[in-house]
């Protein structure tokens, strides 16, 4: 089925790693009705907070990972570009985590999902997610991250989040869904929990090196 609304899609990249695997997420995002295409400009204009929330030392990401990229896509109601149109891409040099040291904590598939609440109580596209790369936390005796830790990436996403949508001609992060009739919702708040996630996409790139023992 359709999405309701043509949309703009913001994705964000780079390595784990030292660049031995890689990651991404990402974000759709409700045009203003003056301003349905994408631009150079406009993916520029979301550089500077973008990389601002990959370094925030709140954020803690170690900085063996790094963000490469942006890009800012068009996206039609049937999911794909619309005719004649292209993706807008920002590209980043020497963009590392901001924990203080490389002591890798997670395998890179271990991940901290970012929910993004929508008005709408349940049902379709009542809420979105993205999956960041992976964080300098440790797990407590009960295998969660600390209590205080929600609401310290919930601060530096929300921040993120206000900033793209005050950049001039992109738009406001909301929640699509094509499903049946399709849905369109702002988000209006974010939720992230304790307990680690698993993006299994991020353990593709690694390779192995088996050692066998005879019995």
């Amino acid at each position: 089925m359709p999405f309701p609304i043509r949309h703009k899609l913001l994705t964000v990249g780079g390595t784990l790693y030292s660049g031995n695997e890689i990651w991404s997420m990402s974000m759709r995002i409700i045009p203003p009705i003056g301003s349905l295409t994408v631009s150079q400009a406009q993916a520029d204009a979301l550089a500077t907070s973008t990389q601002a929330m990959f370094t925030s030392t709140t954020l803690n990401i170690i900085p063996l990972h790094s963000m490469t990229h942006l890009k800012l896509a068009p996206i039609d109601v049937d999911g794909h570009y619309p005719a004649g149109e292209i993706a807008y891409e920002h590209v980043f040099t020497g963009v590392f985590g901001g924990a203080p040291d490389t002591t890798v904590t997670w395998p890179g598939q271990c991940s901290i999902s970012v929910g993004l609440q929508t008005a709408a109580p349940r049902g379709r596209g009542h809420i979105g997610r993205f999956y960041l790369p992976p964080t300098k936390d440790l797990l407590g005796t009960d295998g969660r991250i600390s209590s205080g830790r929600p609401a310290s990436i919930n601060g530096v996403i929300r921040t993120w989040i206000l900033a793209i949508n005050a950049a001039t001609d992109v738009g406001t992060v909301g929640v699509l869904s094509s499903l049946g009739s399709g849905a369109s919702r702002v988000v209006s708040a974010v939720r992230t929990g304790q307990v680690v996630d698993t993006q299994r996409r991020r353990r593709s790139q690694l390779s192995e090196s088996y050692v066998s023992t005879a019995i």
